[in-house]
C-alpha cells in the first residue's frame, strides 16, 4: 500500500490526497493519513499525540486519518478507462446477416469494418475527461495509442506533473494536451523528459502558481497556452512564455495586461471575462507581433484606453463587446466610434470591416463629433482637442456639416406645456409635450382617459412648463390658446 502515497481519491463525494500510509500510535492496523481538498473537513496538520506523521500543503487543519475502506475510489488506469469508453465487445451482439429490402432480402456487407474501427489502435483523439484516470501505461501497452495526436485528460486524478510528462512521452504523436481541472498543486516538480506540444490547456487550475504555468509552457515548448477560469491575478515576469504565440487567460482576475507586452512572439491574446481589467493604456513599442485581441466582457470604461490600442501596430482583429464602455450606446454608434478610432482593425466583434463600411463609419464619427461641439468657430480645432484622428479624417472626408436648428411655421404654432392628470386630488401624471395652440381640450381627453383609467378626472395645464401655476381645462369646446 506504500504506492498510495501521493494518490488522489474520492469518498462519499469528497476528495483528497494520501500523505501517509501506516500505523498510528495507540491504534491497531493500517491508517491512511490524508489531506482533504476541502480543508474544512480536516482536523489537524498531520500530528497525532504530539507525533508528526505528515505535513499539510492546503491548510494547517486539512489533515485527517481514515481507514482504507472499500468506499474509497482510487481511479483507474489510462488503458482501462480507454477500453471502457471506446471498446465494444462485438461478439456479444447478434448482427443480422440480411435485411428486408424493397426487392427482397439484402445481405449486410462488411461488418468486420465496424470491428476494425472499434480498436484503440485506430484512435487519433483520445478523450478521457472525468474518468478518474491516474498513472502511466505499462511497457506492454506502449503501442496502443500510437496514432493519438490529441489527448484530453481534464478533471482526472493526476497529482504529479512528472507523471503527465511520462504519459505524453508514451504517446509520441500527441501535440494537444488538456490537463484542466486536475488536482495539480504548486510547487510542481518537472522531470528531464523531452516533451514537445503544440497546445497545452491547464484551465480551472487555481492551485498552480503563475510561475509553474510558465514552466509548463516552457518545458513542453507549446505555442498555445490556455489558463482560464483559475482566479489568476498576477501575470508578471512571463519570460518563460517568450515562444508562446496564442495565450488564453479568459475569466480570471487580471487587472493589467501590460506585463505581456514583452512577449515578442505573442500573436493572439484572449483576456475575455476579466471584469477587473479596466485600465489598458498600452504603451508604444510593446506587443510587437499581436494581431488578435479579445477584450469582451472586461471592465473597459473609457475611450482613451481604447485609443492606446493604436500603439499595437499589427492589431487587425478585436473583440470588445459586452463592456461597460459600450453598454449605454446604440450598436451602430458604438461600432462607428471603434472603426473610426482604430484604423488598422479589419475585423471587429466577429464581422469584417469593409472599405465602404469604414468610410460610412468614419463620416458618422465626424458628424457626431461635430454635433458635440457647441460653437462652430474653429470647428476642426475644437473637435481635435477632444476626439482623436480628427485632422486625418477631415483631410480624407472633408469638414463635417453642422446642421443648425431651423424654425418652421409649425414651431410658431406650438406651445411647450406640461399636462397634469388628477383624479380625486391624486396626481396621476405630469407629461411635457409641445401642443398646437388651436387644439381643442376635447382632443386631449382620450390620452388623459388612458392615463386615469376612468372618465372622471381633472385636466390641468402649465404654460410655460416647470412652473407651479396650473390652470384647469374646464371647457372641452375651447382651444388651448384660451388658457394662455
Amino acid at each position: 500500500m506504500d504506492d498510495l502515497v501521493g494518490r488522489w481519491f474520492t469518498i462519499d463525494g469528497d476528495c483528497g490526497i494520501v500523505r501517509y500510509v501506516g500505523p498510528v500510535s495507540g491504534t491497531h492496523g493500517t491508517w491512511l493519513g490524508i489531506e482533504w481538498a476541502p480543508p474544512k473537513h480536516g482536523k489537524h496538520n498531520g500530528t497525532k499525540s504530539k507525533r508528526s506523521y505528515f505535513s499539510c500543503s492546503f491548510s494547517p487543519t486539512s489533515g485527517a486519518f481514515i481507514r482504507p475502506v472499500s468506499r474509497i475510489i482510487w481511479g483507474q488506469s489510462l488503458l482501462s478507462a480507454a477500453h471502457s469508453r471506446y471498446s465494444t465487445d462485438l461478439s456479444s451482439i447478434d448482427f443480422p446477416q440480411t435485411i428486408d429490402g424493397s426487392r427482397g432480402q439484402v445481405s449486410v456487407p462488411r461488418l468486420d469494418i465496424i470491428a476494425k474501427f472499434q480498436t484503440l489502435e485506430q484512435l487519433e483523439i483520445l478523450g478521457l475527461d472525468t474518468q478518474c484516470v491516474f498513472g502511466t501505461l505499462k511497457e506492454d501497452d506502449l503501442g496502443v495509442f500510437a496514432r493519438v495526436h490529441t489527448l484530453l485528460l481534464a478533471n482526472n486524478f493526476f497529482t504529479k506533473w512528472t507523471c503527465v510528462e511520462e504519459v505524453v512521452c508514451q504517446m509520441p504523436k500527441v501535440r494537444v494536451l488538456d490537463m484542466s481541472a486536475n488536482p495539480l498543486y504548486s510547487p510542481l516538480l518537472f522531470g528531464n523528459k523531452e516533451v514537445e506540444l503544440h497546445e497545452i490547456r491547464v484551465d480551472n487550475s487555481p492551485h498552480i502558481s503563475w510561475s509553474d504555468v510558465c514552466c509548463i509552457a516552457h518545458t513542453t515548448r507549446a505555442h498555445t497556452l490556455s489558463h482560464g477560469w483559475s482566479a489568476r491575478s498576477d501575470i508578471s515576469s512571463p519570460l518563460l512564455l517568450a515562444h508562446v504565440r496564442v495565450l488564453k487567460l479568459a475569466y480570471n482576475n487580471i487587472r493589467d495586461i501590460r506585463p505581456l507586452g514583452t512577449l515578442t512572439c505573442l500573436e493572439h491574446l484572449d483576456v475575455r471575462g476579466n471584469a477587473q481589467l479596466c485600465d489598458l493604456h498600452i504603451e508604444c513599442d510593446t506587443f510587437h507581433a499581436l494581431t488578435t485581441l479579445d477584450l469582451s466582457e472586461t471592465g473597459v470604461t473609457d475611450w482613451p484606453c481604447v485609443d492606446t490600442l493604436n500603439n499595437i501596430k499589427k492589431l487587425h482583429t478585436l473583440r470588445i463587446i459586452h463592456t461597460p464602455l459600450l453598454s449605454g450606446m446604440a450598436e451602430l454608434a458604438a461600432r462607428a466610434q471603434l472603426v473610426a478610432r482604430l484604423p488598422r482593425v479589419l475585423k471587429l466583434d466577429g464581422s469584417v470591416v469593409s472599405a465602404d463600411e469604414r468610410t460610412d463609419m468614419e463620416r458618422s464619427y465626424l458628424a457626431s463629433c461635430a454635433r458635440s461641439v457647441t460653437e462652430t468657430n474653429e470647428l476642426v480645432e475644437k473637435m481635435a482637442r477632444v476626439f482623436p484622428r480628427i485632422h486625418e479624417l477631415v483631410h480624407t472626408h472633408g469638414v463635417p456639416h453642422v446642421p443648425h436648428p431651423v424654425r418652421t411655421a409649425l414651431d410658431s404654432r406650438l406651445a411647450h406645456t406640461t399636462l397634469q392628470v388628477v383624479n380625486k386630488d391624486e396626481v396621476l401624471s405630469n407629461t411635457e409635450r409641445p401642443l398646437i395652440r388651436t387644439m381643442l381640450v376635447r382632443q386631449l381627453r382620450p390620452v388623459a382617459m388612458r392615463i386615469a383609467r376612468t372618465k372622471s378626472f381633472g385636466l390641468y395645464i402649465s404654460n410655460p412648463p416647470h412652473t407651479n401655476s396650473w390652470t384647469l381645462l374646464d371647457n372641452e369646446a375651447r382651444s388651448l390658446s384660451f388658457y394662455g
